[in-house]
């Protein structure tokens, strides 16, 4: 574990602690960092210290009794002392979770009454009077060794406690500037989300009230319609990115991998784009090698990676500029680049463009800003197909680069199924949901598609229709009053068995959501928003 001289930072608590240390025993206190760096003291600057001080590094003492501190092996005793002339220095070792980090070292000790020669001789040695040190020395009073000892350990066990404080308050300050960070980023994010759901939330309204008053032409409606069906796609969007970022970062999505040719997904991925590429007026520009290129991915997640790329491209790209899409073959991979004329990046912010709610652009002014998860779960979906992915910009107004690297598959031997038709057929069909709103529009989209439809606002309504009209299909919202969709859906079940086809159409989308409605007895899970084409499907079985 490393630790740097910040944990020895001089604080008040430090200099009164070595004050009264000094007073009680008479010394001078001074202490090291790991590299023999004086970082605290004199504290108690003693008449013999002072005396000593200008050449007290000559005598060695000091740098000896450091070097021995800090290079104490493991079970040797921390209290160190150094002597010569018949003065010590006494030294403990600092340590942090066994790692000694430091020295403290205390002077100066007279072990016994030096003789006139030596003190001349230690006066000429330090540059000092021999008058002025000898009346010092005489007015001190030697030590014995176990008190030597006794002030070692006084002085370890103080500057050990003091290091401890020391660093458990900066964990607490480097704790509670990460909590005001988190703090402001979750701020953040939810004006950023507050933001993107305003903009096609607003859209939609305005689109219904088009809709509603009839007032408009035929060609307005139908572009009002499409832009209530653009709007809630692009929410349905935003609650499956955040729902998939806390499932990678919970490690509960998996991939479903099979043989998947690149050119197709790069195909539905554009198309998935191509919307928000022309609303910007951006030209698009798409150059595949001729031979098939054929990954080992899980498509729909495949798609996930090059739509939010594009995407991202579309955003940060000022009006009519230009994104191109390129792929090649490098050995056993593939790379995918994805390139624009956009905003470009900082050198500032690019190491941290994967960071989760990163954002180049954060104003809220920016009528794309986007949540800023959508280069986290390109990387996530990345790495879990055993790929990388990196980032490149010039700067600012010079455009990026995203380049995606995955490893090559090989086409699948086995023949796809054949693609039949289904035929779709009138049924008679139950629906059980509390709120109106959703209740109507299933209504009125099954009897569109000619069903014959029966509605309960509750679970117990909905179980005692079921019994008495015993529908073909039970569609079933799971947040019900009175009875859940689960207790529901075991009723119907123990009523009618496996004659009943059961839906379940719910905001709950998760993997365990899904095992539940599994449990209870559901054929299908539909997670809302869903589109009338789906609920036709599964009315068939898909």
């Amino acid at each position: 574990m490393a630790h740097d001289e910040t944990v020895f930072e001089p604080d008040a608590a430090w200099t009164r602690a070595l004050e009264k240390y000094g007073a009680a025993t008479h010394l001078a206190v001074e202490l090291y960092g790991r590299d023999e760096h004086l970082i605290l003291g004199p504290v108690h600057r003693t008449p013999l210290f002072e005396l000593l001080a200008p050449g007290h590094h000559t005598l060695s003492m000091f740098e000896a009794c450091v070097r021995r501190c800090l290079t104490q092996t493991a079970g040797a005793s921390p209290i160190v002392v150094e002597q010569r002339h018949r003065f010590a220095v006494i030294g403990s070792s600092l340590a942090l979770n066994g790692e000694v980090v430091g020295a403290a070292v205390a002077a100066y000790v007279l072990t016994a009454f030096p003789d006139e020669h030596a003190v001349r001789r230690l006066a000429i040695e330090c540059g000092v009077p021999f008058t002025t040190l000898w009346q010092q020395i005489r007015a001190e009073l030697p030590l014995t060794r176990a008190r030597l000892n006794v002030y070692g350990e006084l002085l370890q066990v103080l500057c050990n406690a003091l290091l401890s404080e020391n660093v458990r308050a900066r964990q607490q300050e480097r704790t509670a500037t990460r909590l005001a960070a988190a703090d402001q980023a979750k701020d953040d994010f939810l004006a950023m989300l507050s933001h993107e759901l305003r903009n096609p939330l607003g859209a939609i309204q305005i689109a219904a009230q088009i809709i509603r008053l009839g007032r408009a032409s035929q060609t307005a409606i139908q572009n009002a319609t499409k832009i209530v069906d653009r709007q809630v796609k692009h929410v349905a969007r935003l609650l499956d990115d955040l729902l998939d970022v806390s499932r990678i970062t919970r490690g509960r999505i998996g991939l479903r991998k099979s043989s998947v040719h690149m050119a197709t997904s790069v195909a539905h991925a554009v198309q998935t784009s191509r919307a928000l590429i022309e609303a910007q007026g951006h030209s698009l520009t798409i150059s595949l090698p001729e031979e098939p290129i054929w990954l080992e991915a899980d498509a729909t997640r495949l798609e996930q990676i090059l739509t939010n790329l594009l995407d991202n491209a579309a955003k940060y790209t000022p009006p009519k500029g230009h994104i191109a899409v390129m792929a090649s073959r490098e050995e056993n991979d593939v790379l995918l680049r994805v390139r624009d004329t956009g905003l470009g990046i900082s050198p500032e912010m690019l190491p941290r463009v994967f960071d989760l709610f990163a954002q180049a652009d954060p104003s809220l002014a920016h009528s794309q800003g986007g949540l800023g998860i959508g280069l986290t779960l390109v990387q996530k979906l990345t790495e879990l197909h055993g790929g990388t992915v990196t980032v490149h910009s010039e700067g600012l107004g010079r455009g990026t680069e995203v380049v995606v690297r995955l490893p090559l598959g090989t086409p699948s031997q086995m023949p796809g199924a054949p693609v039949t038709e289904r035929r779709s057929r009138s049924r008679h069909v139950l629906v059980i949901e509390d709120n109106p709103d959703a209740r109507e529009m299933l209504r009125t989209t099954l009897e569109v598609d000619g069903h014959r439809v029966e509605v309960a606002e509750d679970g117990p309504q909905g179980v005692a229709m079921a019994r008495s009209s015993r529908p073909d299909v039970v569609l079933v919202d799971i947040g019900l009053p009175g009875l859940n969709g689960y207790e529901v859906a075991k009723q119907v079940r123990a009523l009618f068995g496996r004659q009943v086809r059961l839906i379940a159409v719910t905001g709950y989308g998760r993997p365990e959501d899904r095992r539940r409605t599994e449990e209870a007895g559901f054929d299908t899970h539909l997670t809302k928003p869903v589109s009338s084409e789906r609920i036709a499907e599964a009315l068939e079985g898909g």
